[in-house]
């Protein structure tokens, strides 16, 4: 899996892409305000928008989403492309 990650400063949010796909829903995850998760018409997720990450527990509630949508270690994964994004 190549995730993508897209940072808007001014608006402070986070985009992270799994893969590509046509979105058919955006739900907002509902254990947190400010997070929404894209899925395909099959339900696949697609992507994960989170609005100003700073003032969350990002990697419990990646561990939540991975576990739910049967994504394996989504936060390391998540850090590996940050690092990347970084060098």
């Amino acid at each position: 899996m190549h995730i993508t990650i897209e940072i808007d400063g001014e608006a402070r949010a986070l985009y992270v892409r799994l893969q590509d796909g046509e979105i058919a829903k955006t739900i907002e995850y509902p254990e947190q305000q400010e997070i929404f998760l894209d899925l395909d018409g099959q339900g696949q997720l697609l992507g994960i928008e989170i609005l100003d990450p700073s003032d969350i527990d990002l990697a419990t509630i990646l561990k939540n989403i991975a576990m739910e949508y049967g994504i394996d270690d989504l936060s390391s994964l998540i850090y590996k492309s940050l690092v990347e994004l970084a060098a």
